[in-house]
């Protein structure tokens, strides 16, 4: 089996929101320069700190089917959850926080714990995972 890759399903409203609170943050430190310099080079540090920790935790989001395990990367974090592991693949539009950029995701539960992902192709990525938990878990009986 070969590495297959899915990249993050991103939804417009969630870009926007984003947009918007990163325009406001700037707007705002411009703002304020005339009243107080300090708060506005603050207010721009802070902008400049969120859009490096969104950088570093956010891009790329994606989720690789490796040939024993799935991997999911979510900026510069990595999880690993092996196929056997895996007890149940299903769609979900649950609101929980977790490494996916819409709300069009797929819980996928392992060990008594769960993780919510959104991969674009998401009938694809289900198909492709439910089949590699299958086969992983059939190589461990035989």
């Amino acid at each position: 089996m070969t590495h297959l890759t899915f990249r993050s399903r991103i939804d417009t409203w969630l870009v926007i929101v984003l947009c918007l609170s990163l325009g406001l943050m700037l707007y705002q430190s411009i703002a304020v320069y005339s009243i107080s310099p300090t708060a506005s080079f603050i207010s721009l540090g802070m902008l400049a700190f969120l859009l490096v920790l969104g950088r570093l935790v956010g891009y790329p989001c994606e989720y690789t089917l490796t040939p024993t395990h799935l991997l999911i990367r979510f900026g510069a974090v990595r999880q690993r959850i092996a196929y056997t592991e895996i007890t149940a693949v299903e769609p979900s539009r649950s609101l929980w926080a977790s490494p996916a950029l819409s709300l069009q995701r797929v819980k996928i539960r392992y060990a008594g714990r769960f993780v919510l992902v959104s991969p674009k192709d998401r009938a694809h990525f289900i198909a492709a995972l439910r089949q590699r938990v299958e086969v992983a878990r059939s190589s461990v009986t035989a």
